[in-house]
């Protein structure tokens, strides 16, 4: 056996150990997890793919996640004849009655936990190889430790979401680029589309990074014009065929079928030409609509793509944020995604990161590094971009794993330099970061929830941030446990839904809304029992006017789990009652189709005396008066919203308002206008 090939043996077996190790970290950080709120969704629809029923459950997402675990499931996983299925509510419930009533949710995550690290694993392995080759051992070694020692990484390695797959793709898609870039051969061209077809089925969001992948290979085929009008075509020619392939993967993961079910109907939550139609950015809204009408991408894909924009782009109508411990009302201020980074890296990790900043742009010297950092660099660059513009940050740092990854990969010149000075000193103390992560971050009981000294460690972030960081429902079965220890031997009510009611019905536990029906009359909002509620209730919110010295008077805290807390006493909280009042009327109205329209007008009054400041409190009351034929009494309810000034509004939301109420005060027949359609469905 020669040197080389003992060193090349020596080499793929230190990138798997270290991919074991990840796995390893893993394990440890989320042993006491139970499923994300997302991952039935995703486990049910992706099952449902691979058997064959077609792409119309959760098209939001590309289907690459959620066929890999389908295919993992068992036969004694039961699905639900296919139905027709209304709103995303309904389908929320349809799907959530399969996960947790029809079948048992220990068994379903016993085989999409090893599914996922087997997924996950497997990119970190071929990131590791590409980074071997781009930039050398070293530098690949150093970047994986980063990744295996990172708690959010950690966290997400088992769930059944879409986040990590995409930052592993779009880094593994911009290592091939840069690669082709360089070497202009045939088969990082064909390597460089399928990462690229990857990344499109991983994530919607994958498009903003691969945008300035191949604005580069773009100016890297000119760059050709150097050497002669043919080596231009010749690369431009590997480009196209990179782009060829990427759709090729992309309509091959939806079978090469437009419609997203084999009888060619459709069968989604909404029609495809209402989910488009409701776009408020003109551009996007007529792009996708010609994409659709001459069938050029999968129609699922296109579906959530529109939904992505929506949600994502345009925003979800949300208007207060806390951000470093301040709230921010409206647009989210550009610091925001930095920020949340900065908070949830490690700050040994953090420091090999912006040591690895230095370092990178010292190896750039070196012409055979210079494309593949580059493309590293613009796919974070540009997915960083689209978030600093998206309307809402309730996704949290998940959102920006591509930038971790990004990260990672600078962290690793790091150990690339060490070694490269033959210094043992060095080497040293580059591993001291690594050893010092591993200490600081080894102990914390959930890997999702870990936040950094900056913001006085995890226990404190709640005071800081109120994204999806700090949990997204991991601590059900604790909190589930609790109740039966504690809650349900007291004999006293428990009023809280800290898990969709379908789990907590399979679970037994008894919960009580803190409005039943319609017809409750309990305005003073005066409750006895046990409550679960997030840690950031102890904060005061002015623009809600919230204040916890007034509003949890009567109520202790007696427990806590991660970011959610119990307390037990007595409320007394009319604005706590306004809220579910108008939580009950949205639940009344999208859930269970009710009509009564003349109730939900007189409810809605009720709860916005008290609490003038809930806008999607206006949208329904305007809509009820409208379905009532009440004019007048429509355009006060929807004016409703403009009134308050305790509470920004969307300006995107505030033109579809404005519209209608110019109809009206148009004298537009009522029979013409149809009732807005709340942002918050989605």
């Amino acid at each position: 056996m020669t040197p080389t090939s003992s060193t090349r043996i020596a080499g793929v077996v230190l990138v798997v150990l270290l991919s074991l190790l990840a796995v390893w970290r893993s394990a440890i950080g989320t042993a006491q997890d139970g499923f994300s709120i997302d991952e039935a969704w995703h486990i049910v629809a992706g099952t449902s793919y691979a058997r064959g029923e077609g792409y119309h459950l959760n098209p939001e997402h590309p289907p690459l996640v959620k066929r890999w675990v389908g295919a993992w499931m068992p036969d004694s996983f039961k699905l639900r004849p296919p139905q027709p299925l209304k709103e995303k509510e309904e389908e929320r419930r349809w799907v959530q009655e399969t996960m947790y009533q029809d079948n048992v949710p220990a068994a379903a995550q016993a085989v999409s936990r090893p599914a996922m690290w087997t997924l996950n694993g497997l990119l970190l392995c071929v990131l590791g190889l590409l980074l071997w080759r781009a930039f050398g051992l070293a530098w690949a070694a150093g970047t994986l430790a980063f990744l295996a020692l990172e708690p959010t990484v950690a966290a997400h390695m088992p769930v059944v979401m879409t986040d990590l797959p995409l930052g592993l793709t779009l880094a593994i898609t911009a290592l091939c680029t840069g690669l082709l870039a360089t070497t202009w051969r045939w088969r990082w061209a064909v390597a460089t589309g399928l990462a690229m077809g990857l990344a499109l089925t991983a994530k919607h969001s994958a498009l903003a990074g691969l945008a300035g992948l191949a604005l580069m290979l773009v100016a890297a085929a000119a760059w050709g014009l150097r050497t002669s009008p043919r080596e231009a075509l010749r690369r431009t020619a590997m480009g196209a065929t990179a782009a060829l392939l990427a759709l090729v993967v992309l309509w091959g993961a939806y079978d090469f079928r437009f419609k997203a079910d084999p009888d060619g109907r459709d069968h989604y939550n909404r029609p495809i030409a209402e989910k488009i139609g409701e776009l408020r950015l003109p551009h996007w809204q007529q792009s996708l609509a010609f994409a659709d009408r001459h069938a050029l991408l999968p129609e699922s894909y296109l579906w959530g793509l529109a939904d992505t924009v929506r949600t994502g782009v345009e925003g979800r109508s949300g208007s207060l944020f806390r951000i470093w411990g301040t709230l921010y009302e409206g647009t989210p201020p550009w610091f925001s995604w930095p920020a949340i980074v900065a908070s949830k890296l490690p700050l040994a990790l953090m420091a090999l990161a912006l040591a690895g900043l230095l370092a990178s742009a010292r190896a750039a010297r070196d012409a055979r590094l210079r494309w593949p950092l580059l493309a590293v660099v613009l796919a974070c660059a540009f997915h960083m971009a689209a978030l600093v513009g998206s309307g809402g940050v309730w996704g949290g740092v998940r959102h920006a794993l591509p930038v971790v990854l990004g990260l990672a990969i600078g962290a690793g010149a790091v150990l690339d330099w060490a070694w490269r000075r033959r210094s043992r000193a060095w080497l040293a103390l580059v591993v001291v970061p690594y050893l010092a992560a591993f200490a600081m971050t080894i102990r914390e009981p959930s890997a999702w929830e870990y936040h950094n000294e900056l913001v006085g460690g995890t226990a404190n972030a709640y005071k800081y941030f109120d994204n999806e960081g700090l949990g997204l429902g991991q601590r059900y079965p604790q909190l589930r446990d609790y109740y039966h220890r504690v809650i349900a031997p007291s004999g006293l009510p428990l009023y809280s839904r800290f898990a969709p009611e379908e789990i907590l019905r399979a679970d037994r536990i008894v919960f009580r809304r803190q409005v039943e029906t319609l017809d409750d009359t309990n305005v003073e909002g005066r409750l006895t029992g046990w409550f679960v509620m997030g840690m950031g209730t102890l904060l005061p919110v002015p623009q809600a006017d919230w204040d916890p010295k007034r509003d949890l008077k009567g109520r202790v805290l007696v427990a806590r789990f991660g970011p959610m807390g119990v307390w037990k006493g007595t409320q007394n909280d009319p604005r706590g009652r306004a809220e579910a009042m108008g939580g009950r009327v949205f639940d009344y109205i999208y859930k269970e189709n009710g009509q009564d329209w003349a109730k939900v007008a007189l409810r809605l009054e009720e709860a916005l005396k008290e609490l003038p400041m809930a806008i999607p409190g206006y949208f329904e009351l305007g809509n009820a008066y409208l379905r009532l034929g009440r004019r007048e009494d429509a355009i006060r309810a929807y004016n409703g919203m403009f009134v308050q000034k305790q509470m920004p509004i969307d300006p995107l939301v505030a033109k579809q308002v404005h519209a209608q109420i110019d109809a009206l005060e148009a004298g537009t027949p009522l029979a013409q206008l149809k009732p807005l359609r709340s942002p918050w469905l989605e």
